[in-house]
C-alpha cells in the first residue's frame, strides 16, 4: 500500500541516520546492495521494494512454563523470567498446532 511505501522509506532512511552516528565509525562501512547510492526517495523506494518480503510472521518462538521452572522464557501470567517488570503479550508466546503455520518449516 502507499502507506507501507512511506513507513518503509522512513524506516530505511531512519536507520540510515542511526548508523551514521559517531558511535559507529569503525563498525559499519558503508550501506551495501544498492543502498550506498541511494539518496532520493525514488531509490529508496526502489531499494525497498527489491530487498524486502513478506514471511510467516514467527509465532511460538518464547516457550511458556509453569511458574517455578527453570526452562520457558515466560510464565503463564507471560511474565519473563529471571527480569522484572516485563511481559511479552505478543504471538511469540501462543501454542503452535503445526511448525509449517509457526513460520519454523517455511
Amino acid at each position: 500500500t502507499d502507506f507501507d511505501k512511506v513507513a518503509m522509506r522512513a524506516a530505511v532512511k531512519s536507520s540510515l541516520e542511526f548508523l551514521t552516528a559517531p558511535s559507529w565509525a569503525g563498525y559499519v562501512i558503508s550501506p551495501i546492495n544498492g543502498l550506498e547510492n541511494a539518496t532520493t526517495d525514488a531509490q529508496i523506494d526502489a531499494y525497498v521494494q527489491k530487498n524486502t518480503a513478506t514471511i510467516f510472521h514467527p509465532v511460538g518462538t518464547a516457550s511458556m512454563s509453569p511458574k517455578g521452572a527453570n526452562n520457558g522464557v515466560v510464565d503463564p501470567d507471560l511474565k519473563v523470567k529471571k527480569i522484572a517488570g516485563v511481559r511479552v503479550v505478543d504471538a511469540s508466546v501462543l501454542v503452535c498446532s503445526t511448525l509449517h503455520f509457526c513460520g519454523i518449516n517455511s
